[in-house]
């Protein structure tokens, strides 16, 4: 069994004050499409687009994932959504909840150069180096963090914990 810390690992706050940021670096790119990876990035996408306020840039959702239900990756992406875009020539920012082994960044960008855009480049909310399993890292990172599961604003266990407003981690609870 498993439950919330007893406080956010990242706050509200602390969020809002990064989209900011981000924002502002991504702003002084030329991009003409979002990809956000759905579920988890939903939240992270949307915050960062009503930052970012460019006319032009066109936003699309795919899903990927390797985690299931569970809190490990499988280590299998599943992509879908990808039969409907047309990116040829065109830049696109990937945007994901978080980058940790690594294998649905990669998977999603792998695909995503197939269809020939001018450039692919990824943004994550949250980039856990620590269990990385192949060669790939984040353009745009909001929070580095440990080897921790965390939960929140947008990212899950088992479907629960999307719509707290903070990151939490979890942890596992014996016998309680």
């Amino acid at each position: 069994m498993y439950s919330l810390s007893e406080k956010p690992l990242i706050s509200r706050q602390q969020i809002d004050e990064r989209l900011e940021s981000l924002a502002e670096e991504i702003r002084g790119e030329d991009f003409d499409i979002i990809l956000s990876a759905l579920t988890g990035g939903f939240i992270f996408t949307a915050d960062l687009c009503r930052r970012i306020a460019c006319p032009k840039l066109q936003i699309a959702f795919i899903k990927a994932s390797s985690y299931g239900n569970g809190m490990e990756s499988s280590g299998k992406v599943q992509i879908s959504g990808l039969e409907s875009l047309d990116i040829k020539g065109k830049a696109v920012l990937v945007i994901d909840d978080i980058l940790d082994s690594g294998r649905t960044m990669l998977g999603i960008k792998e695909a995503l150069l197939a269809l020939e855009p001018s450039k692919v480049k990824t943004c994550v909310l949250l980039d856990k180096p620590a269990r990385r399993a192949v060669n790939i890292e984040a353009d745009y990172v909001g929070f580095s963090i440990g080897n921790e599961f965390v939960v929140g604003y947008g990212l899950d266990y088992a479907n629960e914990f999307r719509t707290y407003p903070e990151i939490w981690t979890m942890r596992e609870t014996y016998g309680q």
